[in-house]
């Protein structure tokens, strides 16, 4: 698993990624070059859709 860094902390993203919403995941179709970069702009994306911060649960 590929950990990622977010908010000081560690993650497994694997465990992330089942918190994304789907919806912003399909809008974000590209080649990333790590799993981070992916997270990274999710994190934007998020924030875009929500006009929210993205809250790991």
């Amino acid at each position: 698993m590929s950990k990622i860094s977010y908010q000081n902390k560690y993650y497994d993203f694997d465990n992330i990624r089942d918190q994304f919403d789907p919806a912003v995941v399909e809008q974000m179709i590209g080649e990333y070059d790590t799993d981070q970069d992916f997270f990274n702009t999710y994190l934007v994306k998020h924030q875009e859709k929500f006009g929210e911060q993205f809250v790991v649960h």
